[in-house]
């Protein structure tokens, strides 16, 4: 699929969701908007800003998230309430999903983010109807359709992100979430309570992670791409995420005792040198055998990007192909969504 066609699916997508005309759609180049150019404010101060609104207010709002990784875009429409504390409750408006997502936005990533992208402010944007400013992460020394990693569109009225797009090495969007409304409340909504697999997980700290490695498990603290690891947690059903960024993607690796179930589902794909179980679910989800264990990879980084990983990560023997969905890699994997959009 062309870069082209790419961004006309975003922009279809996005007047549909707003109630926009879809003639809109017929623009050449709907994605980019009209500037003026702006840098009297740093990009990053901007950036900050958002971040502290979107934690330590409540608000609500309907997002959506086009991927365009794998063999076809995937689009979801999210509604999102965020109460300061307890973080955002996210439910699916296509398939009544639900799930608690915690804030993401925090110091670890923006340091993140500042260390791997020059972040730039180009000007002033209307985005679905909004008087936006536009930032973009550069990567240090590219020049070309390389040069751009990410982009933000920061609501003039709320100061939060209304809008985030992740570029590939090519320039091409790999992922886009944008709000629909937004709404800034001034009571928040009464707290939601985790669920019993968030309630029953804890952080692990250094001297957990090293411990974890003298007993045989092969974790590591960076990943390709400038993936460094920002959060680790232990699930009550034993499973270890870890959860890494460059302060624009997100990319969580779950790891558990055993080998892969036979009938694991999804398709079978060769990603990073080895075959994988992929799913065809949003997001998608990298299934292997490696080291003893059963690994799992979540990210909506670009392909380039996992494959590396991937390739860096231990790997056994090739699955054996079975026929039909089976077993789950392990219970609730649908919570995994909600933890891969930080900016939300």
């Amino acid at each position: 699929m062309t870069r082209l066609r790419l961004l006309l699916l975003v922009a279809c997508a996005g007047a549909l969701v707003s109630g926009g005309s879809v003639l809109a759609c017929v623009s050449p180049d709907p994605a980019e908007p009209t500037t003026t150019p702006t840098r009297s404010v740093s990009g990053l101060a901007l950036l900050e800003r958002a971040a502290q609104v979107a934690r330590d207010t409540s608000w609500s709002g309907t997002q959506s998230i086009l991927s365009t990784r794998g063999d076809l875009p995937r689009y979801e429409l999210l509604r999102v309430v965020h109460t300061p504390g307890t973080g955002a409750v996210v439910e699916g408006l296509a398939d009544n999903s639900r799930s608690v997502a915690p804030d993401l936005l925090n110091e670890d990533l923006f340091e993140l983010l500042t260390r791997h992208y020059d972040l730039t402010v180009v000007g002033l944007a209307v985005m679905g109807g909004r008087s936006t400013l536009l930032v973009e992460a550069r990567r240090p020394g590219q020049i070309g359709a390389s040069r751009v990693a990410g982009r933000f569109w920061i609501d003039r009225s709320t100061h939060m992100v209304w809008r985030r797009d992740v570029m590939d090495d090519a320039g091409i969007m790999t992922l886009s979430t944008a709000f629909s409304d937004l709404r800034l409340t001034k009571r928040g909504p009464r707290p939601v309570a985790p669920s019993p697999d968030a309630s029953s997980s804890r952080h692990l700290d250094d001297t957990d992670l090293q411990d974890l490695i003298d007993d045989g498990w092969p974790l590591v603290d960076h990943l390709p791409g400038g993936l460094e690891r920002f959060d680790a947690l232990r699930h009550a059903d034993g499973v270890v995420q870890l959860s890494y960024s460059d302060g624009l993607s997100t990319l969580s690796l779950f790891v558990q005792q055993g080998a892969l179930p036979d009938k694991t589902g999804g398709s079978l794909r060769e990603v990073g040198g080895s075959l994988v179980h992929v799913t065809s679910t949003a997001p998608e989800q990298l299934a292997w055998s490696g080291g003893g264990r059963t690994w799992t990879l979540v990210s909506d980084a670009p392909d380039s990007t996992i494959e590396q990983a991937v390739l860096v990560l231990p790997h056994a023997d090739p699955p054996v192909v079975e026929e039909g969905m089976g077993e789950k890699v392990w219970r609730g994997m649908s919570r995994v969504g909600s933890w891969l959009n930080p900016f939300a």
